[in-house]
């Protein structure tokens, strides 16, 4: 072979070489790349129900956490002591047509914001199949309770409804 060739093949091989160790090094988790705009990084949008949970919390209103369905059933604990009310109405959801046809099912759990009324006045998703989540979400838009009250005065009160879809 001609020395020109070798050398270009040489240059061919360790350009090539370069270049998937650096194909590399941009894969591994925490290199940042001089492209990686700050946008591909921001964190995830905030549900309806933590954006009304954060306005509360700068206005200084309390919102209680309780259990809102089967709460003789619940042992976790997480329920605020003292609070009392009761569902008045639990809206079934309709199944999702598509999520039937892709034979879709399982539990969507939706945490509710509960007005001094009783009215469910935001909610969100927070886990589950994504096909039934917005049927879940309208249907417990639908909820409504009891007032809720801790210690004789009415408080908003934040908890998970639970939603079982089974085919």
């Amino acid at each position: 072979m001609k020395p020109t060739r070798i050398c270009l093949l040489i240059f061919c091989i360790t350009t090539s070489m370069v270049l998937s160790a650096n194909a590399q090094d941009k894969d591994k988790p925490g290199n940042k790349s001089e492209s990686t705009s700050p946008t591909a990084e921001a964190e995830q949008p905030k549900s309806e129900v933590q954006l009304m949970l954060d306005e509360a919390k700068k206005r200084g209103e309390p919102i209680m956490g309780t259990c809102l369905e089967k709460c003789a059933d619940d042992s976790s604990g997480r329920s605020a002591e003292g609070v009392k009310g009761q569902a008045l109405e639990l809206p079934q959801p309709a199944y999702p047509p598509l999520a039937a046809r892709a034979h879709v099912s399982g539990e969507v759990r939706v945490q509710v914001i509960v007005d001094l009324d009783g009215k469910v006045i935001a909610a969100s998703a927070i886990s589950g199949h994504p096909l039934l989540q917005a049927a879940a979400v309208k249907a417990a838009k639908g909820a409504v309770f009891t007032p809720m009250k801790f210690e004789g005065k009415p408080v908003k009160i934040v908890g998970v409804i639970s939603y079982n879809f089974v085919r």
